[in-house]
């Protein structure tokens, strides 16, 4: 049984006329200790998606539809108002710069206490315990001394470490990873992605990993889900996506990964740009961009089975052949 079930996600912004829609029909599962990825480009959708599941839109600018269960517990009732207190719902979430998600007046120390004492009920005592324990877990050395810490005074990774640590503080069974790497070098980032792969591992926690780089999502993920403009256009396992991409969109991104054979030259790009919220498009949403647009992209497209475990918005991924794309 999925740990996270969600169907038909749709997200609205603004008030009556000027409201713009920014998901639409959002369908996707997660396995208990399954770490997926959520790829695509800025404005694809991606964070609204987290920001959604983990109750983080403000209700006066926005509107949600659909349908979102965590563990057997669903995450709003039919009107889209949550239904579980957020410090009840088992998940949590490591933003894109922790330097804005600390808060800056207090120290790591009575950070990661008060988590505890709210999310698990601890004695000040227990917290103070828990945390140096935390600390220890996600790598962070003399975990004492880092208590008395204030965020600034931190490295970057070691200010995202901290924030692991604060998530796992929720004891959570679902982890949102928001693009948690891309704000350090590439030394860090690869220390960051062994220990968020061990964590899940050590702890069976499913893992929703948020980026726009499909070389962590190689390294990291065990499916990946391609968002392009509010929509999934892609889904399946990571190996078999990245060899063989079902949709231009996703072969459009292995294409402009650097490569040693694209060293001295160009790399490749897609044109244009991705469409903002709101906009309409006929048929396919990618269509205006993609280089194998024909006549029926204009008609509606459907996600379709591919093959085993795989679905592709495109109408015409029977015919295209994009293999090798991914070498």
């Amino acid at each position: 049984m999925p740990l996270l079930t969600v169907e038909g996600l749709q997200v609205h912004f603004g008030q009556h006329e000027n409201q713009v829609q920014a998901l639409y029909d959002v369908d996707l599962t997660i396995e208990p200790g399954e770490i997926v990825g959520l790829v695509g480009e800025s404005g694809s959708g991606k964070t609204v998606t987290s920001l959604a599941l983990m109750g983080l839109l403000d209700p006066r600018s926005s509107r949600i539809e659909g349908r979102a269960v965590l563990d057997g517990t669903p995450l709003w009732d039919e009107k889209g108002e949550r239904r579980t207190a957020r410090r009840d719902v088992p998940m949590a979430m490591v933003f894109q710069e922790p330097m804005t998600a600390l808060d800056p007046v207090f120290t790591v120390g009575y950070q990661l206490i008060e988590t505890l004492r709210v999310r698990r009920g601890m004695g000040k005592a227990q917290a103070r315990t828990e945390s140096l324990s935390l600390l220890d877990a996600v790598g962070i050395s003399d975990p004492k001394a880092r208590m008395r810490a204030y965020p600034h005074e931190l490295s970057g990774g070691m200010r995202q470490r901290v924030m692991i640590a604060i998530a796992l503080a929720c004891d959570p069974k679902l982890l949102i990873a928001d693009e948690p790497t891309t704000a350090v070098d590439v030394t860090i980032q690869a220390q960051l992605l062994d220990l968020i792969k061990s964590l899940a591992k050590e702890r069976g926690m499913a893992v929703l990993f948020v980026t726009h780089d499909l070389g962590v999502v190689s390294e990291t993920c065990d499916r990946m889900i391609t968002m392009y403009a509010g929509r999934i256009v892609e889904r399946g396992p990571v190996a078999s996506v990245l060899a063989s991409p079902g949709h231009p969109y996703t072969a459009g991104l292995l294409a402009a990964l650097p490569s040693p054979e694209s060293r001295g030259g160009r790399l490749a790009t897609i044109p244009g740009r991705v469409p903002p919220p709101g906009s309409v498009v006929e048929g396919c949403v990618f269509r205006p961009r993609c280089p194998f647009a024909a006549d029926e992209c204009a008609l509606p497209q459907q996600l379709l089975p591919l093959s085993d475990a795989r679905e592709v918005r495109c109408i015409r991924s029977h015919e295209l052949d994009f293999e090798g794309v991914a070498s």
